[in-house]
């Protein structure tokens, strides 16, 4: 008997040893998603882990759940600790990503574009965006674009006539006809900054297009330039007008996405992000339409940029398990697996062929995304002048600045840091 289980604990350690020389056990710590605690996205990253685990033998995915961002400085302390992550999934855009940067807390990933070939694996405008920033260094990978645009009722629409215009022109006589009705042009929440963003990236863009919006946010363009005044002036017109109540500038963006999904308010600027909140208010999202922001310079386009993005951590203990996991990631089962799931609220960071995705809606935006997607100043804006960037939109929407002094105040911000 003590000889059998001699030998059977003999086989039991060769086994382990076989098992750790075929696969080398790991475990690979990654931080997000941050919506991990809802049943749908649950469901489809433990799902993802899984299949990660399965081609991976001997790995093992543990998620962190992220308690904040780059913003609040969350991000920056998970990487300081003991104990942080390999890898992380956060909101970013090129100010929060700049922070990280230059606080040398995450590695440059550009050699691993061109060898592991991401470079091919994102829209071609989108990799020429990130070689742009930085002097060509690239320190993320896109997981999730922004596309911001007009959300409107299908039936409201239909029950008047209302068709969304192809110009600016043509918007402003809608925006009449339906306040004419009674209702509420539009509705805005500027408590939250992203909200106030929203809108008003659109109007920017709508006037002065998107050439003189990127030149703008990267400083080679003064805000106060006549090319760029127009949106600001336009902003406060259509306050003027009552096309947005002033009163919303106290709102914050649940309490003006309630007014719009209650059809209190007509309109509402967001991305296919929207679909989530549209989700939890029972919103009927086949009654969803969505479309470009009008404009008098030619076919409007989204604005927006890169929403979520994958970092490696300059500490991190496991780098070479990081990239394989954005190998997989960024693969196209993966990808359609994602954009197919109920759960899917964003748009992928390159076209998927042959993807239907789980709203009517989403189709829509990622068709109007395919061409690319303008700039959403929101994340593209040094982090010293976003918090100024968004006071003075608050001020427009409660009347109490002019478009022009608006923009004078984006520009001495910007000032300080050229």
């Amino acid at each position: 008997m003590l000889r059998r289980t001699l030998l059977a604990s003999a086989a039991a350690v060769l086994a382990t040893a076989g098992l750790a020389s075929g696969a080398q056990a790991q475990t690979l710590v990654m931080w997000g998603p941050e919506q991990i605690t809802e049943p749908l996205i649950a469901e489809l990253w433990n799902g993802l882990k899984a299949d990660f685990e399965a081609a991976n033998p001997g790995v093992t995915v543990e998620f962190m759940p992220p308690t904040g961002t780059i913003s609040n400085g969350a991000v920056q302390s998970a990487i300081q600790s003991n104990a942080g992550p390999d890898v992380i999934l956060t909101n970013s855009g090129i100010a929060r990503v700049t922070t990280v940067v230059d606080a040398k807390l995450v590695a440059p990933l550009t050699a691993a574009y061109a060898e592991r070939g991401w470079d091919k694996q994102i829209y071609p405008w989108l990799y020429a965006e990130l070689q742009r920033q930085r002097g060509g260094e690239i320190y993320e990978v896109p997981d999730g674009l922004d596309a911001l645009g007009v959300w409107y009722h299908k039936d409201m629409f239909a029950a008047n006539g209302w068709t969304m215009p192809a110009t600016y022109a043509e918007f402003l006589d809608l925006l009449g006809k339906i306040k004419d009705k009674g209702i509420m042009p539009i509705a805005i929440g500027p408590r939250t900054a992203g909200s106030a963003g929203h809108l008003f990236g659109n109007m920017l863009q709508s006037a002065s297009g998107s050439e003189a919006v990127g030149k703008a946010v990267s400083g080679e363009l003064s805000w106060t330039d006549p090319s760029m005044v127009g949106g600001a002036v336009r902003l406060r017109e259509l306050v003027d007008k009552g096309y947005i109540d002033k009163e919303m500038a106290a709102l914050d963006l649940d309490g003006a996405a309630r007014l719009w999904f209650n059809k209190r308010a007509a309109l509402f600027v967001a991305g296919p992000w929207f679909t989530a909140n549209a989700r939890k208010a029972e919103y009927d999202l086949a009654n969803a339409g969505y479309a470009p922001m009008p404009s008098d310079l030619g076919p409007g386009k989204p604005t927006g940029g890169v929403g979520w993005s994958w970092l490696v951590p300059a500490n991190s203990k496991q780098p070479e398990l990081a990239m394989k996991w954005i190998d997989f990631i960024l693969s196209d089962a993966v990808m359609k697996k994602r954009a197919e799931n109920a759960a899917s609220t964003m748009i992928y960071p390159r076209a998927l062929d042959g993807v239907n995705p789980p709203t009517a809606i989403l189709g829509d935006i990622f068709a109007a995304a395919a061409a690319g997607v303008g700039y959403n100043p929101s994340v593209y804006l040094p982090a010293s002048v976003v918090d100024t960037y968004f006071q003075v939109i608050q001020g427009i929407i409660s009347a109490q600045i002019s478009g022009e002094d608006a923009m004078a105040q984006i520009e001495a911000k910007m000032a300080e840091v050229k």
